[in-house]
């Protein structure tokens, strides 16, 4: 929660106070605040930032400017994330190591560590972020981590970037380092676990993702972190699920897919399987297991995404529309050919019909757009892969 460790009886400032105290009225009880409470914590966070500053209150400056990151990741505004980052490199380089000694007993250090989490969720999805860009955010990402500790951010980070390049080697590296620095871990365990645990879907270690998979699930994690179930979303079947699942088809390991889909998915209770909440990986398995309910509102995220390209990152976006490209895909096959949706540059019959190739057609194009630009910009990434891993696991006529 924000500023969860800030005791507002220690703040001298009483317009200080009064921010601090809000924002933690704002998050006090579930992560989902963030996103619920968006706009009004905004707008208390970015108060705090300018006010923290002028009075030099530069623990508080750091913690709320970390808070705005980590918002603006919740609501998908990685262009301000962006934003953010220029700044914190500034006011880093000119009082962090300065003013540290100013506040012992405080975690000042390691909102280092988690800003640069926060920063690496959006260059690394970026095709704005070229390689010789992320490259030297890499570089100052773990020299800050080791500097200032809570390094197993960084190695999971790492992990994730190295899955996205399909590195191997640069994966089980980042994956060794990650479990030198887990015991420094104090926020929520499985989180914090969860790409290490997809890395072995990565590398092949089907069994050891398995069992990780439902310790997690069944609680069997050290006690000291039971805790952090009163909040983590991530260790719900169906989240894990859908966590394993997508990662096994972004790998290409079709077989891995198919085996945790008839094992797990396919058991879960058909509420559960079509609560998509505007979830486009999720809209593809109901499609995959031709269920289309819930058609109507599929639809209309499909009109949310593409209204939305230029306030998501291109990876994100690239996912969204390779995924409504197999979900169309899939929507012909089932015997539905034509269905009611306005896509700019494709013609419609009297009832506002379009048919469901020239949809999925018009999905695999903007799908291609964004990775292509993502491939141009980073040279270790191989888009036709991902393209063909997408189109392997969903359009095979041997799917199941």
């Amino acid at each position: 929660m924000t500023f969860s460790d800030i005791k507002l009886n220690q703040i001298g400032s009483d317009e200080i106070r009064r921010l601090v105290g809000r924002s933690q009225e704002l998050t006090r009880g579930s992560y989902d605040l963030y996103q619920q409470n968006y706009k009004a914590l905004s707008s208390v966070l970015k108060k705090l930032l300018k006010l923290t500053k002028q009075e030099k209150e530069w623990y508080l400056y750091f913690y709320t400017l970390y808070d705005l990151l980590y918002l603006n990741g919740c609501d998908n505004n990685y262009a301000e994330i962006v934003r953010y980052a220029e700044l914190y490199y500034k006011d880093c380089a000119l009082y962090m190591d300065r003013e540290l000694p100013n506040y012992p007993g405080t975690s000042m250090a390691h909102l280092n560590t988690w800003i640069y989490d926060d920063i690496y969720d959006a260059y690394c999805a970026y095709h704005q972020i070229d390689d010789a860009r992320m490259d030297v955010f890499m570089e100052r990402y773990e020299a800050a981590a080791l500097r200032y500790g809570q390094a197993y951010h960084y190695y999971s980070d790492e992990m994730n970037l190295a899955m996205l390049y399909q590195d191997t080697d640069r994966v089980q590296k980042a994956a060794r380092n990650f479990l030198i620095y887990e015991k420094e871990i104090e926020s929520c365990y499985v989180c914090r676990h969860l790409t290490y645990l997809l890395h072995f879907l990565f590398i092949g270690q089907v069994q050891k993702a398995e069992e990780m998979m439902l310790d997690f699930i069944h609680k069997n994690i050290p006690k000291k972190h039971l805790w952090c179930y009163k909040y983590c979303r991530s260790a719900e079947p169906d989240s894990m699920y859908l966590s394993v699942l997508r990662t096994c088809v972004q790998a290409g390991k079709r077989e891995t897919f198919i085996y945790f889909y008839e094992k797990y998915w396919k058991e879960l209770p058909a509420e559960t399987q079509l609560n998509t909440e505007g979830s486009e990986f999720q809209n593809l398995l109901c499609a995959f297991g031709g269920h289309f309910d819930k058609l109507e509102e599929a639809l209309k995220q499909v009109i949310e995404d593409i209204d939305e390209v230029n306030k998501d990152t291109t990876i994100n976006n690239m996912y969204a529309f390779l995924e409504w490209w197999c979900f169309f895909y899939l929507l012909d096959q089932s015997g539905v050919h034509f269905v009611k949706i306005q896509l700019a540059g494709l013609e419609t019959d009297g009832e506002g019909m379009v048919s469901a190739l020239a949809a999925g057609q018009y999905m695999e194009e903007l799908a291609d757009s964004f990775g292509t630009k993502f491939a141009q910009a980073r040279r270790q990434f191989d888009y036709g892969f991902v393209k063909d891993a997408y189109q392997r696991c969903f359009l095979q006529s041997d799917k199941i």
